[in-house]
């Protein structure tokens, strides 16, 4: 049997409007209703639908092969959740399904429930579907369900800047209902410490890691270290940016502090709105995808298709309050900011590639042809460099890229910040954001727990004593 595909297709939306969408094709041909639903949420991030396309196609793939016959929507969809987080093969290595499906981990099975509910209630509210009909229908919650509901409803109204706009009324009829398929509960601790980047080892990680093959060490700095990785870890350590975002800087982006003229100023403008330097707008205020288009016949990096080496994610930050749409770069610790402006000068003057001219573009960070650098080649580079100097490199050791942010947390938690400078630091929209990278790591929970022992009024009773 065929298995369904997604493949990115040109789609005319109108007479001179054209984008390229993920298409379903089944064994009845493309799947009209998604492709509808696709062009509705065309302004969604490149990954989004992608993951969006991903997760439909797996529901076609399980109706293709499933042979049982299920009297409602829901029906089908309760048995879709459940072998998601089971899979189809059981014990014995038989699978009755012919799906050879894996067990998914809680996170990306649930993300997968979350894209189908959307996709089912869009169907419902725009082809003239009952709520019978619908994959994932409301149904009344039971008691236990309607308390999880006000919990999850109490922690977003007080994290939320517009809480107080909400409704009451509109909360009690919600929190009545629920899913016929929730989310499945996750109760392990997801704030791993290990995740943070080992800040004994940063020092080394940029001026023994990022070096070049067949250098002396005794060779100046501009012929001996790769600069540009340099920089863009600087970013993620002590700027506390996302890893992809140093991806969409502009050269332009990067200035000298003007409280500190020692210390780089570095602006991240959001990478469609973000407004664009006038020296390539004649003056006029721009938004940035307008002058990429207009300049460079490009498109800002998060809007290509992410299998792309272009392509950079972003994720919705808090920007600055004016309508310029930027965010800033925080340093920490603030003489990171020297360093930096140090080696962006001597990367500017000595190693930056220049783009073809016949590929002309803005960004900052370029590799040996002079395009755009790639997230997928900065990552190469890191994991060399941290192999240089001894490290494992493992997301769950923090020795990846993403360690980087959970260290700049974690030093700015440790020196006393509060959570609201905290969070304003990192860009996040809520205080609470920041929590996700914050945690102890099994030795720094028993060193506190010792350091507290002599404030307990517990006494242990001797146990060293002679039994015999």
């Amino acid at each position: 049997m065929l298995h369904p595909l997604v493949i990115r297709t040109t789609i005319h939306i109108e007479e001179k409007h054209k984008i390229r969408l993920p298409v379903i094709y089944t064994k009845n041909g493309i799947l009209k209703s998604y492709l509808d639903y696709s062009i509705y949420k065309r302004n969604k991030s490149e990954s989004w639908i992608d993951a969006s396309a991903r997760a439909i196609c797996l529901l076609v793939e399980f109706l293709e092969f499933n042979k049982t016959h299920y009297q409602f929507p829901a029906d089908l969809f309760i048995a879709f959740a459940d072998i998601l987080f089971t899979g189809t093969v059981n014990d014995c290595g038989e699978d009755i399904t012919g799906l050879r499906w894996k067990r998914r981990r809680l996170q990306d099975g649930n993300k997968i429930i979350s894209y189908i509910t959307m996709y089912s209630d869009w169907l419902c509210q725009n082809k003239g579907m009952s709520n019978k009909e619908n994959l994932n229908p409301w149904t009344e919650a039971t008691s236990h369900e309607e308390q999880m509901n006000w919990a999850a409803y109490s922690h977003k109204h007080k994290n939320s800047f517009l809480g107080h706009t909400w409704s009451q009324e509109t909360a009690k009829r919600n929190n009545k209902l629920s899913r016929s398929v929730r989310y499945e509960q996750d109760f392990r601790d997801g704030n791993s410490a290990q995740y943070r980047f080992p800040d004994d080892h940063i020092d080394k990680l940029i001026h023994l890691g990022f070096v070049k093959q067949g250098i002396s060490a005794l060779a100046p700095a501009f012929s001996r270290l790769e600069l540009r990785d340099i920089l863009i870890t600087i970013l993620l350590h002590f700027g506390g940016l996302r890893r992809s975002e140093p991806f969409h800087i502009w050269l332009e982006d990067i200035s000298l502090h003007p409280e500190s003229p020692d210390e780089a100023l570095v602006r991240v403008y959001e990478p469609e709105i973000g407004r664009s330097p006038t020296s390539y707008t004649n003056g006029r205020i721009e938004m940035r995808k307008e002058t990429l288009a207009k300049n460079f016949q490009m498109l800002p990096r998060n809007k290509y298709e992410k299998s792309k080496k272009i392509f950079s994610g972003w994720k919705s930050n808090k920007l600055s309050p004016s309508k310029d749409n930027y965010l800033i770069v925080n340093w920490f610790e603030p003489s990171a900011g020297e360093l930096f402006l140090f080696y962006w000068r001597l990367y500017i003057v000595k190693q930056r590639v220049s783009p073809h001219k016949d590929r002309q573009h803005p960004y900052a960070f370029t590799n040996q042809y002079g395009d755009p650098y790639s997230i997928d080649a900065f990552d190469r580079k890191h994991k060399k460099a941290a192999e240089r100097i001894g490290l494992r490199v493992e997301k769950e050791l923090g020795t990846t890229p993403h360690g980087h942010r959970y260290a700049y947390i974690n030093r700015l938690e440790k020196a006393g910040v509060s959570n609201l400078v905290i969070a304003n630091a990192v860009n996040h929209k809520s205080v609470k954001a920041q929590d996700a990278y914050k945690s102890l790591s099994p030795n720094e929970t028993r060193a506190e727990l010792r350091r507290l022992e002599c404030k307990t009024t517990i006494k242990i009773i001797d146990f060293k004593g002679n039994h015999e």
